[in-house]
């Protein structure tokens, strides 16, 4: 039996966390703040910290304030209301095991406790942002807190477009050399001397971005070795992207293996955009925002629908160089479907008046594409979540009850 000791705000209720650390056999110990939690970490033997919070900003002084004050051998878990990328990247680099978006689920809190209960004992140490909350998205905002809490060669691999250098960037703001000169190195275009990689070597500070380090050629692969293996007090921290599949390359003689090794310290694989639900969504209205200059455009549930079902070949990349495209054209306050480019539209409506449902009087019927989108956004949450309808409520953002009344409505509550 493990004492897991919960810090949740005066104004909340612990019962849930309670009901389920009792199902699972482990005793609770609750408090109101963070000073509460280090003078109970002296009277009890705790095994995990539990910071339950609807404030993110509040949760992370809290996690410094534990992490600080002593208390750094102790595994912790933080909860937080509408937590963005920013605040999961620190809450990791602060130290936390994991991150858990509110409202809980319950099979999500079972398995979070299940792993940070389990950790070897000798792992508990500690030592702009790309917007969406998708699982794969959080897990890899997590990745992300990681790197930025320790100097380990950080190798992030992805298709072009899907935000390599936005997520080596973000691990630069967050880590310790924040203060410090970042330097980006194309790759791609380097010319073929030795003085190109001075900025690696001993006595350099900061961060470094190896940008396509794939692109190199055999010539440059064997300089940039030799930089790295230079010996030195003080040298950068380096993060190297890139859109190949560097096992194969080494496999076919084309990159260096003792390079490989060298840069694959702390490997992150980047998601394409058609893998991120409804980050879609999300990236899309906060690059209208930033494109429209007080234009406020919305999606109308058609045009939303049309990006979900997308590709996306350009990734992210070209999810906002469209959102520039709309902002420009676009007069109305909202997108509709017909205002999207035609390579985007299903291959069987070749019109934006046949992707939207329409009365006999020719008039759009705002509330039946309204019920369309909703029921899509549930079949598709519940495809990403394999049937587990408490995961789907938690990847769509609203509680059980609200889902299964919506199932039941759309008539997708199976037996």
């Amino acid at each position: 039996m493990a004492c897991v000791l919960i810090q949740q705000d005066p104004s909340a209720s612990c019962g849930y966390i309670c009901e389920v650390l009792e199902k699972l056999g482990h005793r609770s110990v609750v408090v109101e703040s963070a000073t509460e939690v280090l003078t109970a970490l002296q009277k009890h033997e705790v095994d995990l910290v539990f910071i339950d919070s609807d404030d993110c900003a509040t949760a992370a002084v809290s996690l410094a304030t534990i992490k600080t004050g002593g208390a750094d051998t102790v595994p912790v878990v933080v909860a937080s209301r509408t937590a963005g990328s920013d605040d999961i990247i620190e809450a990791m680099r602060l130290g936390a095991v994991d991150h858990l978006n509110k409202p809980l689920a319950g099979a999500e809190l079972e398995n979070v406790l299940h792993r940070a209960l389990n950790r070897p004992k000798s792992s508990r140490s500690s030592g702009e942002t790309t917007p969406g909350l998708s699982p794969v998205m959080r897990e890899l905002n997590k990745l992300i807190g990681i790197a930025a809490a320790c100097d380990a060669t950080v190798l992030i691999q992805g298709e072009t477009g899907s935000g390599k250098d936005t997520a080596a960037r973000n691990i630069h703001k967050h880590s310790r050399h924040n203060g410090s000169p970042l330097t980006v190195i194309d790759c791609t275009a380097v010319p073929e001397d030795y003085q190109t990689f001075r900025s690696l070597g001993p006595g350099a500070r900061g961060t470094v971005i190896l940008d396509e380090i794939g692109d190199l050629n055999s010539q440059m692969q064997a300089m940039l070795m030799r930089a790295l293996k230079e010996d030195g007090d003080e040298k950068p921290r380096i993060i190297a992207t890139t859109q190949h599949d560097l096992i194969n390359r080494v496999k076919e003689k084309s990159f260096r293996e003792d390079l490989f090794y060298r840069l694959n310290v702390l490997p992150i694989k980047l998601p394409p955009l058609r893998e991120r639900g409804s980050d879609v969504l999300v990236l899309a209205e906060t690059f209208l925002e930033q494109a429209g200059a007080g234009k406020n455009l919305r999606l109308s549930s058609a045009a939303a629908k049309v990006l979900l079902d997308y590709e996306w070949p350009g990734n992210v990349r070209e999810l906002e160089n469209l959102a520039y495209h709309l902002s420009a054209i676009v007069r109305s306050p909202v997108v509709e479907a017909s205002d999207l480019p035609g390579r985007m539209l299903p291959a069987e409506t070749n019109s934006a008046a046949q992707s939207q449902p329409i009365n006999g009087d020719g008039t759009l019927d705002y509330y039946q594409a309204m019920n369309a989108l909703e029921k899509s956004l549930l079949e598709r949450a519940l495809k990403e979540a394999h049937g587990n309808r408490a995961e789907a409520a938690r990847i769509l953002g609203i509680n059980r009850q609200l889902l299964y009344a919506k199932l039941k409505t759309h008539a997708l509550m199976s037996d």
